[in-house]
This record gives C-alpha cells, structure tokens and sequence, in this order.
C-alpha cells in the first residue's frame, strides 16, 4: 500500500455516516392571486410586472425609454449576429414564481444567451395561467436533463458595492418588465 491509500483509508475510519436528508413538515406559501403575489415580488426586486392581451414588439417598446434597436427572440428571422446597440430584447418565459417574481428563461439554442445580459432592457412575455406559488413548484417544472443554460431572472440587474451603494444595470439590464399574457 502506497501513502496515499495508507491517508485514504485512515479519512475513510473516521468519515461520519451520512446525515438524512432534511424534510421541511412548513406548510408551503399560498396566495389568493397569483398574478397579483407575483406582480408585487417583482416589484420589490426592481421590475414590474404589465398585464396585457397585446404583445406585439412595438406595444412592448411603448413600455420602456430607451436608444438602440428592439430585438425580439419570438421572431425566428431577427439577425442576433450584430449584438451591439441593444436597447430592448424581447423573450419568452416558461414560468414565472409568485413568491419571488422570478422568472424561468429557457433560450433553447434560439438565441445567444448573452443577450440578456447585453441588453439594456429585457421585457419576457409570461402566459398569465403559468405562473406556480413557490420555488419548491418551480423547481418541479424544470426537465435538468434538457438544458444547457437557463435562469431565473427577477428585476433588473443590481449589485452593492462595501458602502452599500446600490446600483442598477452594472452586470445586466437596467429595466426588466414581464408581461402578462391572457386574461
């Protein structure tokens, strides 16, 4: 036996057995409006959430101030080679999560993941109806031996430096907005 099977196999003698897994017996968070617990989560971490039966790039737009060209994922024939001058691009959201106004974004090889961070403004487009209570519901929707990169993405990007400066947009967009699709 070499020295390191002689320091393996000495760790090994004192590992301690696994610990269980821990269950959680708290009831989980419900909300009476998913949609209104989910708009006032996003609110408080920067975005905001617009109910809207229209959702066309140009209705989107009129939502945001912002210089640069609109670049909507939806649109298979949108050029994504020149990533520069971004104002605002739009995308889809598979789910959003009412305690946290998180949304899942899931570019699925349509478009360079770095747009969303490149991007002045991100406005995702969320059917009403997908919309769960907690992470716990969320994390249950998501397919792990399907992706290559995906996210949540709640408000606009904000980082704090030791004084506790806050700033908005140094890493990302500077204005999120998700869109409520449906009645």
């Amino acid at each position: 036996m070499n020295a390191r099977e002689t320091i393996l196999n000495a760790l090994n003698e004192y590992r301690e057995a696994p610990a269980d897994r821990l269950f959680f017996e708290k009831e989980p968070m419900r909300f009476d409006d998913l949609s209104e617990a989910f708009a006032t989560a996003l609110e408080a971490a920067g975005g905001e959430a617009v109910e809207t039966v229209k959702v066309s790039a140009e209705a989107i737009a009129g939502h945001f101030r912002f210089e640069g060209r609109i670049l909507d994922t939806r649109e298979s024939g949108e050029a994504l080679s020149r990533r520069d001058g971004i104002g605002l691009v739009i995308v889809e959201g598979a789910f959003g999560v009412a305690e946290n106004g998180a949304v899942w974004i899931d570019p699925k090889e349509r478009y360079p993941r770095e747009l969303l961070t490149l991007a002045e403004n991100v406005a995702v487009v969320l059917k009403k109806g997908e919309i769960v209570a907690t992470m716990h519901e969320a994390y249950e929707q998501i397919d792990f031996s399907d992706i290559s990169y995906a996210l949540f993405m709640a408000g606009p990007s904000k980082t704090a430096d030791i004084e506790q400066a806050l700033v908005i947009g140094a890493h990302g967009a500077i204005g999120m907005k998700v869109f409520l699709e449906g009645r």
